[in-house]
C-alpha cells in the first residue's frame, strides 16, 4: 500500500496537489486539523474549568473495583464530580494562600515510586508507559501530584489544629472506657425464608413495578488478536553462547561491587614548603603512625593531630571511597591495603603527609554463571520476544487496517490466534474487556456500525491489539425467564425482613410486659446470645450494630432492662437487652489519655476540614454539565 501511494504522489498534478496541502500546515499548523478548538468539560466551579478528560480518568482508575451497574449511576458520577471539584477548588485556595510544592519534592516523589522502577531503579521508559498505559500524559499526571500535595498540606494543617480541654478528654475517656451488659436475640431472615413461598403473579408483578432493576445496556462481543512481547518466543531456548554474551553484557547486575571506607590523618605542608618543614612534618606524621600502630585509638588520634578540620571531629572519616573520588596520591595506597583495620606507611600529597587507615572492606561479589544461568535464559528470551515484538509492530498496524473485513489475514501471517471475548458494555466487563482502551476500540462508531476491524492499538507497554465486533445486543430488558430465580429470591427477601421486623415488634410488647427473651427466642429457633459484657469496640462484625444500638439506648431504671430493636440489614433484626451500666473506676492510664486526645483532635480537626471545603463549594459558583457526564 505505502509504494503505491509513493508511486502516485509523483508527476506535476501530484506536486501542486501537495502544495495546496501543505501551505495551510505552514501558515496554522497542523494542529489546527486536529484540534476541535475548545476542550469538553463536565462542570465549572468559579474560574476552573472540570475537563471530561479529567473526569473520565478518574472513572477509569476506578473500573474494575466498582460493579458496572454501581458506575452507570447518577449518584456514583456525581460522587465522582463532586470529588473533582472539591479537589480542584481546595488547590486554587492553596495556592492562594502562599501554599507551593517544590519541583524537587515531586521530582523525589515520582523517583520512589515502586512501579516506576526498574531493577530498583527509576526508569523514564517505565515511567512513560505506565502513565500512558493509564491514559495519562506525565504533565497530567504531575499536576495531579501537586494538587494532591497542596491540598494535603491545608488537610494536614486543619486537621492538626483541634482543640481538647481536660474536661472534653475526661469526657471522652468515660465514654471509652464504659461497659454495658447486653443480652439479644437474632432474628435472622435466613431462617424464615425457606417457610415463605411466592405465586407466580408475585413475581411478575414484581418484574413489572422494578423495571430498573433488570434494564440491560447494550452489550457486544468481539474477536480480538493480541501481540505481545511475552508471547513472542516463549518456547526460545537461547544456545551457551548467547547465555555467556547475557552475562558479560549485564556483569553489573550479577556482582555486588567491592566497598572500603577508610580514615586518614593529614600533617599540613604549605604549598611551597622548605626542606626543614617537610622533614618536621613527615617526623610528626611517623611519630603518630608508630603510635597508631602500637594500639593507640586511630580516631582519637585524628582528633588530636589531624590538620584536615573537615574530618578530623569525625576521627579522620573520609567515609566509603570509590574510585576517583580521591586524588590519586591518596586513592592508591588505600587500594594498596588488603585489610580491615590496615594502617598504611605515611604518604605525602599536595597537602602534606597522610596516614591512612582501612576502617572496613566488603570484597567484591560475583554471582557464578551456574548460579544465574536459569534467570539469564529467562533474559535472553525477553530480549528477543521484544526484538520480535518491535519487528512486527508495523505489520501489525498495516495487516490489521489494509484488510479492514477480517483478522485472519493478520492472524495468519503473523501467526496469531484470533481470541473471542465476553458479553460486555461500555463500562467495560471481564477479561480483555477490562481493559479501557479495547472498550473504547470496539464502541468507535465505524468498528461498531461498520463492523470492520479496529486501527491496532497499544494495550500496554509491550502489547498491541485489534478488535472486531462479531456480536451485538440492543439495550433493553432482561426476560423474566431468565431472571424469575432471582426476583424470587428477592420477594423471599422481603418479605423475610418484614417477618422479621413484625416479629421483633411484637417481642418488644411482650417483654416489656414481662416475658424473657431467651424463652421467646428459643421457641423460635433464633440464636441466642445470654448478657456480655460489651464495650464501644465490637468484637464481630455482626454485633457492631448491636454495640451501636447498645450504647445508644438510655440507662436502665432499677433491675428493669431497656429493650431495643435493630435493623441488621439483610441479616435481619437483633432484640436486644440491656441490663446493667459500668462506669470505669480510677484514673485512665497515660497512653489510653493518649489515645482520646487523638482521637479528639483528629475528629475535631476533620470537623473543620469538612466546614472549611463546605465554605469554599459554598461561595464558589458551580455549574454541572450532566450531558457530557
Amino acid at each position: 500500500m505505502l509504494t503505491t501511494i509513493r508511486e502516485k504522489t509523483q508527476g506535476v498534478i501530484a506536486s501542486f496537489i501537495l502544495m495546496l496541502v501543505v501551505i495551510p500546515f505552514a501558515l496554522w499548523g497542523i494542529n489546527s486539523y486536529f484540534d476541535s478548538g475548545s476542550t469538553l468539560n463536565v462542570a465549572k466551579a468559579g474560574d476552573i474549568d472540570i475537563s471530561q478528560t479529567a473526569y473520565r480518568s478518574a472513572v477509569d482508575r476506578l473500573r474494575g473495583r466498582v460493579e458496572s451497574k454501581t458506575m452507570e449511576s447518577l449518584a456514583f458520577k456525581q460522587a465522582i464530580l463532586d470529588n473533582l471539584i472539591d479537589q480542584a477548588l481546595l488547590a486554587e485556595d492553596a495556592r492562594k494562600q502562599g501554599y507551593r510544592v517544590g519541583d524537587a519534592w515531586l521530582a523525589e516523589t515520582i523517583r520512589n515510586f515502586p512501579v516506576f522502577k526498574r531493577a530498583g531503579q527509576f526508569d523514564a521508559t517505565v515511567y512513560e508507559a505506565t502513565l500512558r498505559r493509564d491514559g495519562m500524559s506525565p504533565q497530567e499526571f504531575e499536576k495531579r501530584l501537586r494538587d494532591e500535595a497542596l491540598t494535603g498540606q491545608i488537610q494536614a494543617g486543619l486537621s492538626d489544629s483541634g482543640i481538647v480541654t481536660a474536661a472534653d478528654l475526661d469526657g471522652n475517656i468515660r465514654l471509652m472506657t464504659q461497659e454495658r451488659e447486653v443480652a439479644y436475640a437474632v432474628i435472622d431472615a435466613a431462617v424464615l425464608i425457606p417457610k415463605i413461598s411466592v405465586s407466580g403473579q408475585e413475581i411478575e408483578q414484581y418484574y413489572s413495578s422494578h423495571t430498573e432493576m433488570f434494564q440491560v445496556p447494550e452489550q457486544i462481543r468481539v474477536a480480538y488478536l493480541r501481540l505481545s512481547a511475552a508471547d513472542m518466543n516463549k518456547g526460545y531456548e537461547p544456545t551457551e553462547e548467547e547465555l555467556k554474551r547475557a552475562y558479560a553484557d549485564d556483569a553489573a547486575r550479577y556482582v555486588t561491587p567491592e566497598r572500603r571506607r577508610a580514615s586518614h590523618i593529614l600533617i599540613s605542608l604549605s604549598a611551597q614548603p622548605t626542606e626543614e618543614q617537610a622533614r618536621e612534618a613527615l617526623a610528626k606524621i611517623q611519630g603518630i603512625a608508630k603510635q597508631a600502630n602500637a594500639g593507640s585509638d586511630f580516631a582519637g588520634l585524628a582528633k588530636k593531630h589531624s590538620s584536615d578540620s573537615a574530618t578530623a571531629a569525625a576521627g579522620g572519616d573520609l567515609g566509603e571511597v570509590r574510585r576517583g573520588a580521591l586524588p590519586k596520591e591518596l586513592e592508591t595506597p588505600i587500594y594498596a591495603l588488603k585489610k580491615s583495620g590496615e594502617i598504611s606507611q605515611p604518604v605525602r600529597s599536595t597537602y602534606g603527609y597522610h596516614l591512612i587507615k582501612l576502617t572496613s572492606l566488603t570484597v567484591e561479589k560475583r554471582k557464578p554463571f551456574a548460579v544465574v544461568r536459569q534467570e539469564l535464559a529467562e533474559s535472553v528470551r525477553k530480549h528477543k520476544g521484544e526484538e520480535k515484538f518491535l519487528d512486527q509492530i508495523e505489520k501489525f498496524r498495516n495487516l490489521v487496517y489494509e484488510q479492514p473485513d477480517s483478522l485472519a489475514p493478520a492472524a495468519q501471517a503473523l501467526g496469531l490466534e484470533i481470541q473471542k471475548s465476553e458479553w460486555f458494555t461500555r463500562t467495560g466487563g471481564q477479561g480483555i474487556a477490562a481493559n479501557p482502551k479495547v472498550v473504547e476500540a470496539a464502541f468507535e462508531p465505524d468498528v461498531l456500525n461498520q463492523v470492520r476491524n479496529s486501527d491496532a492499538f497499544e494495550i500496554s507497554a509491550d502489547a498491541m491489539a485489534a478488535v472486531r465486533v462479531i456480536d451485538r445486543r440492543p439495550p433493553g430488558r432482561t426476560p423474566l425467564a431468565e431472571v424469575r430465580a432471582q426476583v424470587e429470591r428477592s420477594l423471599k427477601q422481603e418479605q423475610a425482613l418484614k417477618e422479621a421486623n413484625q416479629l421483633g415488634e411484637e417481642w418488644l410488647r411482650e417483654l416489656r410486659a414481662g416475658n424473657s427473651l431467651q424463652t421467646l427466642a428459643n421457641k423460635r429457633g433464633f440464636k441466642f446470645q445470654s448478657p456480655k459484657v460489651m464495650t464501644r469496640q465490637p468484637p464481630a462484625r455482626t454485633e457492631a450494630r448491636i454495640v451501636e444500638a447498645a450504647f445508644r439506648a438510655p440507662r436502665p431504671q432499677g433491675d428493669k432492662p431497656v429493650y431495643d430493636l435493630v435493623n441488621l440489614g439483610t441479616q435481619g433484626y437483633a432484640v436486644l437487652a440491656l441490663t446493667r451500666v459500668r462506669e470505669p473506676s480510677g484514673k485512665a492510664d497515660s497512653g489510653l489519655q493518649e489515645q482520646a486526645r487523638s482521637r479528639l483532635i483528629a475528629r475535631r480537626g476533620s470537623d473543620y476540614y469538612l466546614n472549611y471545603r463546605a465554605l469554599l463549594r459554598e461561595k464558589t459558583k458551580i455549574k454541572i454539565y450532566s450531558d457530557q457526564l
